[in-house]
């Protein structure tokens, strides 16, 4: 008889687990979509650039970049300060200002041969990739190497960093209205007007006609224009000193972590008896620049690019100025501003006390002007802030519709720096700061507008070198150094041991 069971008894069964594969040899579009976002064409230009400049110290930096960056802890002094400098000292942070202590005695028992040379090597590669660059450009341009040019000629396309560049000229205006709407006056050319009469098998519809003018060429700009105002021309007297006067502010409490170690993230800040948070974090590099102005007690400072106010804030934290001025056009980055200064300041909104010593300006920087002049100037210019550009596709710089702003960069730094300038006193100083490596934005523009400031305005002023002060900072972050050491300031380097940076940062001295 014929049973079910008979034959489950007989017979073995298999068990497969299926799984459903798709496009199992097809890569997402989302990846290959990320391949081309800003942050990715951020990190294809630097990987070009900054290996040419760099050499193979530009890899570590790379790694770097793409870690989570370290931050060191302010210590607000209108809080608990005593309480907060205990809560972070139980977290293993140390003093800034005994790190550097510590790290001076070294020196003065084991004194390092300190040297800062003219980096010729750096200059060299950066000249070569400057040629590579132009050269690209001019093929792109000129199809036909016999039409082409050995180099391209960029000075129409850079403005004089005058103020008249930044308004409007009435007559120009009214030129190109004219040329665009001519009166009834005006004889049109109808020669090269074809008569309808003449039908669509005329001849003269196939004719070539060739263009007189491109016109989206006054809107282009070639990639060579970033790199064209790196120059080291000495036609204009030049001065560099060594700095006597840093030193660590008294009342400035700053706190990090010693440099290798697992930490590198302090707590969220919190909120103290009095209202405002305990301190305040930030990368060192920013807190450095600060250093550099070498404040005094009642110094009139002027911040003139000061959003979002980490800067300013340091400076009120050392006690000494007695007004500090904050300015930035921006409207956002303005209410930014204040919205800190109101978690950080006691009774900010409300006091008049601080609206006396801190005065919030909304003006272009390249225009800025106070008739009683400024102690202490401190610039911190739009870059291309190179770790937020590898690491974030909002607001990236490197977005295709910022390639004219990105290519003019330089020139919107010197006019920035070239102001700063004259409006700082004869004796007081001025500090520039980007978060970018390049050599151009940095050096390159401290040295153009050295040059501007004393052909335009007959303004003069020496380097100061911060070698020898920032030498303390060995033991906490890593400074550039040899042959890719900057010639004017002083350039943090990104690293896994110490990930501050990257910031440069060079003060300079007016003399006359």
């Amino acid at each position: 008889m014929f049973h079910i069971s008979n034959i489950c008894k007989n017979s073995s069964f298999s068990s497969y687990i299926v799984i459903q594969v798709r496009n199992k040899t097809k890569t997402h579009w989302a990846k290959l979509k990320r391949k081309t976002s800003p942050k990715y064409k951020a990190l294809n230009h630097f990987d070009d650039f900054y290996a040419s400049v760099f050499g193979k110290k530009w890899e570590p930096m790379r790694e770097a970049m793409l870690r989570r960056s370290k931050y060191v802890a302010v210590v607000n002094n209108y809080g608990d300060a005593e309480e907060t400098v205990e809560f972070l000292t139980n977290k293993g942070a140390h003093c800034l200002r005994n790190l550097m202590s510590i790290q001076r005695e070294f020196h003065k028992e084991y004194t390092p041969e300190i040297s800062n040379p003219i980096p010729e090597n750096n200059t060299n590669k950066l000249q070569e990739y400057v040629d590579r660059v132009q050269s690209e450009d001019i093929s792109s341009i000129y199809p036909q190497a016999s039409d082409a040019p050995d180099r391209l000629n960029f000075t129409d396309k850079r403005s004089d960093g005058n103020e008249q560049t930044l308004q409007l000229n009435k007559s120009e205006m009214e030129g190109n209205q004219s040329q665009n709407y001519p009166s009834t006056d005006s004889q049109l050319d109808e020669s090269r007007i074809i008569d309808p009469a003449m039908g669509i098998s005329s001849e003269a519809l196939y004719q070539y006609i060739p263009a007189t003018k491109l016109k989206g060429m006054d809107e282009w700009v070639p990639e060579s224009l970033h790199y064209s105002f790196y120059s080291t021309d000495k036609d204009f007297p030049l001065v560099i000193e060594p700095e006597t006067e840093f030193k660590m502010p008294e009342h400035l409490k700053v706190y990090t972590y010693e440099m290798g170690s697992e930490y590198h993230k302090f707590p969220e800040p919190k909120r103290c008896q009095t209202g405002v948070f305990n301190y305040y974090p930030m990368d060192c590099g920013s807190v450095l620049a600060v250093l550099a102005l070498c404040l005094s007690p009642g110094d009139r400072v002027l911040d003139l690019c000061s959003a979002p106010g980490g800067k300013a804030l340091v400076a009120l934290q050392t006690l000494l100025p007695d007004i500090v001025v904050c300015n930035d056009t921006s409207l956002a980055r303005h209410n930014r501003m204040e919205r800190i200064f109101s978690d950080y300041l006691f009774d900010f909104k409300t006091s008049n006390r601080w609206r006396e010593r801190v005065l919030l300006r909304r003006i272009d920087g390249r225009i800025f002007t106070d008739d009683q002049g400024f102690d202490k100037v401190l610039v911190d210019v739009p870059c291309t802030t190179d770790r937020l550009s590898v690491n974030e596709d909002e607001n990236n710089v490197f977005r295709p519709d910022r390639i004219k702003e990105r290519l003019r960069l330089p020139e919107l730094q010197s006019q920035l720096l070239t102001n700063a300038l004259r409006l700082v006193r004869p004796g007081g100083a001025v500090v520039y700061s980007t978060c970018s490596l390049s050599p151009v934005q940095n050096d390159g523009v401290v040295h153009a507008s050295l040059k501007r400031a004393f052909e335009d305005h007959g303004v003069l002023a020496a380097v100061r070198d911060l070698t020898r002060p920032m030498s303390a900072l060995s033991s906490t972050l890593s400074l550039a150094s040899g042959d890719i050491a900057p010639r004017y300031g002083q350039l943090v380097l990104p690293s896994v041991a110490a990930n501050f940076g990257p910031s440069y940062f060079a003060r300079l001295v007016r003399l006359k």
